[in-house]
């Protein structure tokens, strides 16, 4: 009875520390989502992104009129007699001047509409680079999570290779003592043993390591329980790859670039347009140029800047068009990276699932070879090197497949990655990280439409 009840209270308290754990644990998932939305690195290129949507806004103002104010007090001396009056001419006198002008550009060779689309397409690049970086840090934030799942399941293998050296060691020393084993024996099983520990040793390290780089980029230290479950896998590499290309944002990303490259140049290119504006303006002067009394100015009328010739025209031309080939050229690299990332991905992935496979075949078999050499040496049909030998063997084998299993659990989720869709599969939407890339959208045909809408999204 009493050994019943004591059952029944171990249980219970089993039972209490599982749930304990459970309530602790935290989930891929959850340390994913908080790194991406709390690390500084991000927060960063959030910080860069809506500065350059604010700065897109900031174009308003080359729509709408500039005001000017401008004043002078002073003295002023004039000898002009053939002008002035005698009581004038020649005459120190106190001069004020205060005046207003108000100019609106009518027309720029479009200079400002490409600002604008330019301007669009950077914010739209900037927002695909935070995504990308976005898509980076939840790898890596899956990357310090499974390293330290790893290395607590290493540091379980390391721990149970020295229990079970300490068990042999303990029969050893019985048989020793015995005299069916020489003293030699003894003497090795304490020199493995040692060596185990050693292992274990190394393994903790490694693992206060792995918390370190996790409390790095996820932001807070590992805690609770861990689990690492499968992502879908790609079902082939064309898929994979074309998958890729498609929804990469590195390649999106050189896409605005080449836009942003074109309009640039065409606002460059709007220099040898004229230049037309509605200028107006008063201008209240006192004692102005030695005479005496008060004079307004006012004015209204069409003002015209045209740059009719200036040097290098044909070289900047040049420079233009070679600009936009190095944009073209480094879409074609993104788009060639991209792929190779989605090759390699597929070839991790393939490799790892064949290597979990055979190396749980294989640790199956070592498991049966130890217990039938512990048997056997027991019996004194093995000897104690044969038997350590098969126990190393073990180890290494179960060693290598915690980190196989591994391997395979983060290729799933470095295919996710390669295409863009890592972020979305741990329930982070693009809303939850950046702006909606539509500025380019937006504006297309309608320049001062980014005005009204724009704001929105950013407050």
């Amino acid at each position: 009875m009493i050994l019943k009840r004591m059952r029944n209270f171990v249980c219970a308290g089993l039972a209490v520390s599982v749930l304990a754990g459970t309530v602790s644990a935290e989930a891929l998932s959850d340390a994913v989502r908080f790194a991406v939305t709390t690390n500084p690195t991000i927060k960063a290129s959030q910080a860069e992104m809506r500065a350059s949507a604010y700065e897109l806004i900031q174009l308003r103002g080359e729509y709408e009129p500039r005001v000017t104010l401008s004043g002078e007090t002073g003295w002023q001396r004039v000898s002009d007699p053939n002008s002035l009056s005698v009581s004038d001419n020649d005459n120190t006198k106190a001069r004020n001047q205060l005046g207003v002008r108000a100019e609106l550009v009518l027309f720029d060779g479009f200079r400002r509409a490409n600002l604008v689309y330019a301007n669009a397409a950077r914010v739209d690049g900037s927002i695909f680079r935070l995504l990308d970086a976005s898509e980076t840090m939840a790898l890596n934030a899956t990357e310090a999570y499974i390293d330290v799942h790893r290395h607590r399941q290493l540091l379980t293998v390391a721990e149970r290779n020295v229990a079970k050296h300490e068990e042999i060691g303990a029969r050893v020393r019985d048989l020793v003592e015995g005299g069916r084993l020489p003293f030699s024996d003894e003497l090795t099983i304490d020199d493995r043993v040692r060596s185990a520990q050693l292992a274990q040793l190394d393994v903790e390290r490694a693992l206060r390591d792995a918390n370190a780089r996790y409390q790095r980029v996820i932001g807070r230290p590992p805690s609770g329980a861990m689990s690492v479950p499968l992502a879908k896998a790609p079902s082939s590499l064309a898929q994979l790859s074309n998958t890729a290309e498609r929804n990469s944002y590195r390649v999106q990303f050189a896409r605005t670039q080449i836009d942003q490259t074109r309009f640039q140049s065409e606002v460059t290119l709007s220099d040898r347009y004229p230049e037309l504006s509605l200028n107006t303006g008063v201008v209240r002067d006192i004692n102005r140029n030695g005479v005496s009394g008060t004079r307004t100015d006012e004015t209204v009328g069409i003002g015209l800047r045209w740059t009719i010739y200036q040097g290098g025209r044909q070289a900047e031309r040049r420079a233009l068009a070679e600009r936009n080939s190095r944009a073209m050229a480094l879409q074609a690299v993104a788009v060639r990276d991209v792929r190779e990332l989605a090759a390699r991905t597929w070839n991790s992935y393939r490799t790892n699932a064949d290597r979990v496979t055979q190396l749980n075949d294989q640790l199956r078999i070592n498991r049966l070879i130890v217990e039938v050499y512990g048997d056997e040496f027991l019996a004194a049909k093995r000897t104690l090197l044969d038997l350590l030998e098969v126990e190393r063997a073990r180890f290494n084998v179960e060693f290598e497949a915690v980190g196989a299993r591994a391997g395979l659990a983060f290729s799933t989720y470095r295919a996710l990655a390669a295409q863009s869709l890592l972020a979305a599969h741990f329930g982070l939407a693009k809303a939850d990280i950046a702006l909606e890339p539509r500025f380019q959208d937006r504006v297309k045909g309608n320049p001062n439409a980014i005005f009204n809408v724009a704001i929105e999204p950013l407050e």
